[in-house]
């Protein structure tokens, strides 16, 4: 949670006693309020700064439950100034408070300006992993960063007939660190409960959609050059399984989910792997290949099966097939997903897989830990294994994944990527002892720009869309004919 300064009590008989805001950090307003005061019973705070609106922002039991506290981070800005900063209830519209503060630029410890990293994080990421369920309710958690710097601007859609109620926002302390640089990042914990005793017949509740406005407010021209150049999302559906059977049959060497998803539950596996099948299917399904007979997908790096279980269970007259560089959840795969055909393949192509055997390819966190090397490579061995007009949907690590890491990044490797639109220079330890090469596996990021003059070398690229799984963007590739 955001840490706010205690403020001194207000007196109750006063009305004209405003609220003592307070400048909690250099870019973080916020107060304290007494349970004694006249305000203690506000909801949600409206902050205009300047004059204009900024955000809505919820009050929190403060410790020990003796009032109630706020905190808002403030608009970024690119140089020192002064900024009038005014509280309302947003309720009501009532002026709870009001005070100019000196304002400046926000930096990480390594001197990278926030400002510069929100030029080019190109939409607001959505992370939903946590699943549970009693039998009666279903409950949805995660994260959301807030549309624009401002919760109030995110919309949740069920169908018609779902009972459900959504907590937004929740105080979201990793999200406040590892996005340090979007505007009240640690508001964006989300809770959503399914009621499916309520639910009318019929209703689908295994459904929902994150809808927000167009992100015009925050960036600038690298993330208008993007929106030019890619699909930006304004919503995100995420898709919840409703087979039970999803989520039985797991390795229980719990390395080889981490190794896969950076998670340890099979509950969050399950549920990201249907959430990017469904995703995976609706793309599919635009571009002409649907589950029937005959159709032929391959999952390149499946590792244990996170996506692909979901295309075996649902798509079962197609015929499924997977490969990975790590031999034990190769192995593992093809002793305990029967219906698929899996196998190790070596760290560069060729392949003994078939030529122009696949009506489509997909590759979901893969290209994300290669050089620029192998990616060449890989492409052109993908292009082969693809018949003519098939599909290639492969996940790369953009902006916002770079946006992600800038945490840790200082000013220089910033203005080298800005440059080259390509870094593949940190190793990634993952397969650490399960492949020949300790220096293969990498953390790779490239722009949508990299990605379209490489990548049109081997495959048509027929769109790229921005932050399609999690922080990751997808390109749509098609083979020539």
């Amino acid at each position: 949670m955001l840490r706010t300064r205690e403020a001194a009590d207000v007196d109750a008989q006063d009305p004209d006693h405003l609220i003592d805001l307070t400048l909690v950090r250099p870019t973080i307003v916020g107060a304290t309020i007494s349970v004694r005061s006249r305000f203690s019973a506000v909801r949600f705070l409206a902050i205009l700064c300047d004059g204009k609106p900024w955000a809505t922002v919820p009050t929190f039991p403060r410790d020990g439950g003796d009032g109630i506290t706020f905190s808002c981070q403030l608009p970024m800005v690119d140089r020192d100034r002064s900024m009038r900063v005014e509280a309302r209830n947003a309720e009501t519209q009532e002026v709870l408070g009001h005070k100019a503060f000196d304002v400046g630029p926000l930096y990480n410890s390594f001197g990278l300006s926030a400002a510069l990293v929100l030029d080019g994080a190109h939409g607001p990421l959505m992370s939903m992993l946590g699943l549970s369920f009693d039998g009666v309710k279903l409950v949805i958690s995660g994260g959301q960063l807030p549309p624009n710097g401002d919760p109030s601007q995110l919309r949740v859609e069920f169908d018609a007939g779902v009972a459900y109620t959504v907590e937004y926002p929740l105080p979201s302390p990793d999200f406040e660190t590892h996005y340090w640089y979007w505007p009240n990042a640690g508001l964006s914990g989300i809770r959503i409960t399914v009621d499916l005793l309520a639910c009318a017949p019929g209703a689908d509740p295994f459904r929902f959609r994150l809808v927000y406005p167009d992100l015009e407010s925050l960036g600038g021209e690298a993330r208008r050059k993007q929106a030019a150049t890619a699909l930006v999302p304004t919503a995100r559906t995420v898709y919840i399984p409703s087979n039970l059977s999803s989520f039985i049959g797991f390795p229980g060497n719990i390395t080889q989910l981490t190794r896969v998803q950076g998670h340890d539950s099979p509950q969050s596996v399950t549920f990201t792997g249907y959430s990017v099948f469904r995703a995976l299917e609706a793309i599919m399904a635009r571009h002409g290949i649907r589950a029937s007979t005959g159709t032929t997908v391959l999952d390149w790096g499946c590792g244990h099966g996170r996506v692909t279980r979901h295309f075996i269970q649902n798509w079962q007259d197609a015929r499924i097939s997977g490969v990975d560089i790590d031999a034990e959840n190769a192995a593992w795969c093809n002793e305990n997903l029967p219906d698929g055909t899996f196998s190790q393949v070596p760290l560069w192509p060729p392949t003994s897989l078939k030529a122009a055997s696949f009506d489509v390819i997909f590759g979901i966190s893969v290209m994300t830990h290669l050089t620029a090397e192998a990616q060449q490579a890989w492409l052109e061995e993908l292009a082969r294994l693809l018949k003519p007009g098939g599909l290639a949907l492969l996940s790369f690590a953009g902006p916002g994944a770079v946006a992600f890491s800038s945490f840790w990044r200082d000013r220089p490797w910033w203005d080298a990527w800005l440059r080259s639109g390509f870094d593949d220079q940190q190793s990634d330890l993952a397969l650490q002892g399960k492949i020949p090469d300790a220096t293969y596996y990498r953390n790779s990021y490239q722009m949508s720009d990299h990605v379209r003059s490489t990548y049109s070398k081997y495959l048509d690229v027929v769109a790229i869309e921005l932050e399609q799984f999690g922080y990751q963007d997808l390109a749509i590739l098609r083979k020539r004919t």
